[in-house]
């Protein structure tokens, strides 16, 4: 898990500290070879989960969202280097920072053993993607556009983090390695219909 969270953490740095001339050259090749590394996860020992820590742990689930996430930040460098072209070299560091921080949030998302955590943690992609899109979107909409993001997610989040309210009431804890041990059977009612329509609600308005 360090060795892409650190590394990652570490671009940031290195894309303030890197000449306007070398600039995309540092970053899209730093960020390549993190992408290459991460793919070490895919050879685990075994199919269980890999305690990292007592907040992050690394599962066959979230490995391959990992290295998904890590392969796309390149590649988004990749196809916006011919659109930044005329912003200035601070534009750019900021925007390539808003795509760091977002890969480096994403990254602890997948990998958090808290659901309480991974709401944080995946709300929080909301501030470098609206500052993205409101800032670098080629439309003249993205004003807009971000605002009807920043309104449509806020109104997906609440119904979530209610639900995980009831999550911890009903089992006493949010942890992902504690509900082996604290299973509660749900049955098939009404209101566990709504709290499964929260959850995936939440998933689904940032699906586009």
């Amino acid at each position: 898990m360090l060795k892409i969270i650190m590394p990652s953490i570490m671009l940031l740095p290195l894309t303030w500290m890197s000449n306007n001339k070398n600039l995309w050259i540092n970053v899209t090749s730093y960020s390549f070879m993190i992408s290459l590394s991460s793919i070490i996860i895919l050879w685990q020992n075994d199919m269980n989960i890999t305690n990292l820590s007592p907040l992050f742990s690394i599962d066959p689930l979230s490995s391959p969202l990992i290295i998904l996430t890590t392969w796309l930040l390149p590649l988004m460098l990749l196809a916006s280097q011919n659109h930044m072209k005329k912003e200035t070299e601070a534009n750019k560091k900021t925007y390539i920072s808003m795509l760091i921080s977002l890969q480096i949030l994403l990254i602890m998302t997948f990998s958090a053993n808290e659901l309480i955590m991974f709401y944080i943690l995946f709300e929080a992609t909301l501030i470098p993607t609206l500052i993205i899109i409101t800032r670098w979107g080629n439309q003249t909409e993205r004003l807009n556009a971000g605002l009807y993001f920043l309104f449509y997610t806020l109104i997906g989040s609440i119904p979530l983090l209610i639900a995980l309210i009831y999550i911890q009431n009903l089992t006493g804890t949010l942890n992902f390695l504690l509900f082996p041990l604290t299973f509660t059977s749900l049955n098939q009612t009404w209101s566990n219909n709504i709290l499964w329509l929260a959850c995936m609600m939440a998933f689904m308005i940032k699906m586009p």
